[in-house]
This record gives C-alpha cells, sequence and structure tokens, in this order.
C-alpha cells in the first residue's frame, strides 16, 4: 500500500466517501489528510514540499504561481460553486456597513479573501476602506468573529452556520458574486507530480471512482449521511457539497480561465498574461479515467 498525504481545508464528498467505500484502497493507496489551519504557512509548505498535493482553490495555486514563481500544476477539479458567506456581527445589516472595519482574513490575496474583495468593490468599497487581520482558515476566523475581534468573516460550512445561529447577520453569499468557482482541485508541484505520475494517476481513478458512486442517485441518500456523521455538516449544507461535486473531478478549463479573469480585474495578476492551459495538465486525468480531454480555451479576456 502506497502513502500519500492530501492537505485541504475539509475533506470533500469523494474523498469521505472513497475512504468509506474502499476506493483509495483498491488502488493500492493509504491516502492521509493534513488539515489546513492557516493559508500563508500552507502556502510555504506546499512550495517546500512538505505535502504531495493539496485539494483546495484554483486560485491559491495561481495566486502564488504567478506571484511568487512556484511551479505547480493542476491535475484534477474536485468541486465547483461556492459555500462560503460573507457574515457579520449583530447590528452589522449590510455590506456598506463593513466600510472602516476590521475584517478576517487568511491569506489576503487569495481564495476566500478573493471573493471578499469582490463582494467589496461591487458595493463600493476598495481594501484601503477596511482593515484585515490574517487569522487563519474558517474555524480559526469563526473563533475570532464569536469572541468579538473582527466585525465580519468570510465563513465557510460547519462554521459558517454555527456563527449564525450565534447571532451573525449574513451580508453576502459568495456564489451570487462569482458563480462556477473551480472550489477544490488537486494540485502540486509540477517536479512532485511529474515524478510522482503513476500515483497521481490512481489517485484520480480512485476519486472518479467514488464520484461515480455518490452521484448514483440510489447512494445519494448514504452519502449525505456519511457527511453528517464524519464531517459534522449539517443536511443542508451537505447537500450543498454534494451538488458541487465535479463528475469523475474533470476540469472545466472555463473556470480557470474566469478565475484568470478575477484576478485580472482585481489586480491580483499583472501582465504578462499566461494561458488556462499552463496552469493544469489533462493528460493525466486522460490517462486515469480513459476519457478525452476538456477543450483548451486559451487566454484570459482582457478586463476594461
Amino acid at each position: 500500500m502506497d502513502q500519500l498525504t492530501v492537505s485541504g481545508y475539509s475533506r470533500r464528498p469523494p474523498h469521505v466517501v472513497a475512504d468509506e467505500k474502499g476506493f483509495f484502497k483498491d488502488q493500492g493507496l493509504d491516502v492521509n489528510f493534513h488539515l489546513v489551519k492557516l493559508a500563508p504557512l500552507h502556502n510555504e509548505e506546499m512550495a517546500a514540499g512538505k505535502w504531495n498535493m493539496t485539494l483546495s482553490s484554483a486560485d491559491t495555486m495561481i495566486a502564488r504561481a504567478t506571484k511568487e514563481g512556484v511551479d505547480y500544476v493542476l491535475f484534477m477539479q474536485a468541486e465547483e460553486g461556492l459555500g462560503a458567506y460573507l457574515i457579520g456581527q449583530p447590528g452589522i445589516t449590510s455590506v456598506e456597513d463593513l466600510r472602516g472595519k476590521l475584517l478576517a482574513a487568511d491569506p489576503v490575496d487569495s481564495n476566500l479573501d478573493v471573493i471578499r474583495m469582490k463582494i467589496m468593490r461591487e458595493h463600493g468599497i476598495g481594501e484601503d476602506e477596511y482593515t484585515y487581520e490574517i487569522i487563519g482558515s474558517t474555524p480559526a476566523r469563526a473563533k475570532a468573529f464569536l469572541e468579538g475581534r473582527v466585525a465580519a468573516a468570510m465563513l465557510t460550512p460547519p462554521s459558517s452556520d454555527r456563527v449564525l445561529e450565534a447571532g451573525g447577520v449574513l451580508l453576502a453569499s459568495g456564489d451570487d458574486y462569482v458563480p462556477d468557482w473551480p472550489l477544490a482541485c488537486g494540485w502540486g508541484l509540477r517536479s512532485w507530480v511529474e515524478l510522482n505520475r503513476s500515483l497521481v494517476v490512481r489517485f484520480i481513478r480512485a476519486w472518479a471512482a467514488s464520484t461515480d458512486w455518490l452521484l448514483d442517485p440510489d447512494n445519494r441518500e448514504e452519502t449525505i449521511r456519511l457527511l453528517v456523521d464524519r464531517e459534522g455538516l449539517s443536511e443542508q449544507r451537505a447537500e450543498h457539497a454534494y451538488h458541487r461535486v465535479v463528475p469523475k473531478g474533470c476540469i472545466n478549463p472555463d473556470a480557470i480561465r474566469r478565475n484568470l479573469e478575477l484576478r485580472i480585474e482585481l489586480g491580483l495578476y499583472p501582465p504578462p498574461h499566461q494561458t488556462a492551459e499552463h496552469f493544469y495538465d489533462t493528460s493525466i486525468w486522460c490517462e486515469a479515467t480513459g476519457l478525452t480531454a476538456p477543450e483548451p480555451v486559451g487566454a484570459p479576456a482582457a478586463v476594461a
């Protein structure tokens, strides 16, 4: 049995199912999950090769590749869409009320912080009109929120549910501002992925089998129950996570391109701009699944 460590902010539905139903074992894999608690530290550890691969946002990979020059490659997409919410303290009734306030962040320039930037700008609030503190992943941000240390935070389930139950005010849902976000993608250092290609192929093969199983309508109810029991999600949030699962972990090149365009729009990706294909390799996914690669989409469109 080959050991493989995968980092991320939560175990995604296919990961839970693959563990429970033996899809990883069928591929001769013993997959360990490392829970990320602080994005900047995780970024450093990924760049140093501490973790084999991660299941986190394409945006995080793009940010570190374009800002720090780390050579990463994306090889599968686990989920698409956002289950992320901007939540304010009691008494804050609108996004506009956050002007001049302190917000929780992690790590400022990628992933949910990019979603926060987009939401705030859509409401006429630039980054110079509020402050932020790098606190950590969603559980850490939720703790800071409940302690009254911050006025608002971007949160994901189940932490968002607990904060709302404690009186937090839902100010914005990320999906309303950034649809079809490539939320959880498999990626790692290109050098490691190329050296361990057969291992990555087996991981994708197990993942694809897991999505086949859980997306079978006959297995939906059991999948929801596993997410509730193993990951502590409410049934409603488990349903949302279920519907974000990408069949067979197929990469959506257009989602990657639109991610690039959002970073350009927010001033986070200066030229020269690479094509979407620079950041992913569909050949690994094709080898694992035996399916045809999705069509390439090329360079991001110019953003006014």
